[in-house]
């Protein structure tokens, strides 16, 4: 589909669906108020295709590309605790500038601008993640574009309820939520070369990283919401899976000839 465009081409054109995915979910509170258990079970979904990439790409493609199989083991851990720990740095300053207990009873609720720091440094490794999920070639890349966009939708319309709650006029949300939404595309042309430098060697340990943030971003920030709503639980379950399945079914599909 790709093949006759140069990387910056593919990752320009995945990077303007991103951005237009993104700018929707942010517009989208602006013009109807939705059901906010309509957003969790978006989220369940979202949750399946990161774990869906996660189990059926990233990691099969670290392991495989890797001289033996648990030397990517360390940067898989790696890349989920570098992002572990900003987020926790973060909602720790969060913490410290409102220390009241009823600010923090809602660990994904965003209500400062240093969530959005917070949420800024999660968009930004997601650009890097689909430069070196690109990289590692444009099927894993398409995979990784779906994946991010639905997580994009969804936290640019969390993003953008949030701000609309605390009373910021329109123009004032517009012009956060796309600053926001530009950091992902900006970051993953900002890597892009960085990634190039891997090229003609074995790229296992970004692809480990990358894996690792996967992780973190599945596991630990959206399944935790998925089920928030526990009259929904059976419902994120079916959803959760569903996104699996997707990327079971697409992942056998469009790499099952590859044969690793």
């Amino acid at each position: 589909m790709f093949e006759d465009m140069g990387p910056y081409i593919v990752l320009l054109i995945f990077a303007s669906a991103i951005l237009a995915v993104s700018l929707a979910g942010a517009y989208i509170p602006t013009m109807r108020k939705m059901d906010p258990r309509q957003v969790h079970l978006m989220v369940a979904l979202s949750a399946g295709i990161f774990l869906g990439i996660l189990f059926f790409m990233l990691l099969p493609e670290a392991f495989d590309e890797a001289n033996r199989g648990m030397d990517v083991v360390p940067w898989i851990v790696g890349g989920f605790l570098v992002v572990l720990f900003v987020d926790a740095l973060l909602k720790r300053m969060h913490l410290n500038a409102c220390p009241c207990e009823g600010c923090v009873d809602h660990g994904h609720e965003l209500t400062s601008i240093s969530a959005f720091v917070g949420l800024a440094i999660h968009a930004a490794v997601d650009g890097v993640v689909l430069s070196v999920a690109l990289s590692a070639g444009e099927d894993i890349g398409l995979m990784a574009l779906i994946g991010i966009s639905l997580h994009k939708f969804v936290e640019l319309f969390a993003l953008s309820s949030t701000f609309k709650l605390t009373g910021i006029e329109n123009r004032t949300v517009y012009y956060y939520m796309i600053l926001f939404a530009l950091i992902t595309p900006i970051a993953a042309f900002v890597s892009m070369p960085i990634i190039n430098v891997f090229d003609g060697m074995s790229i296992s340990v970004p692809l480990a990283i990358a894996a690792g943030t996967f992780m973190y971003v599945g596991i630990y920030a959206l399944l935790p919401e998925a089920f928030h709503d526990r009259r929904d639980s059976i419902r994120s379950f079916v959803l959760v899976v569903a996104g699996i399945a997707i990327i079971a079914l697409l992942s056998l599909f469009l790499l099952g000839d590859h044969g690793h």
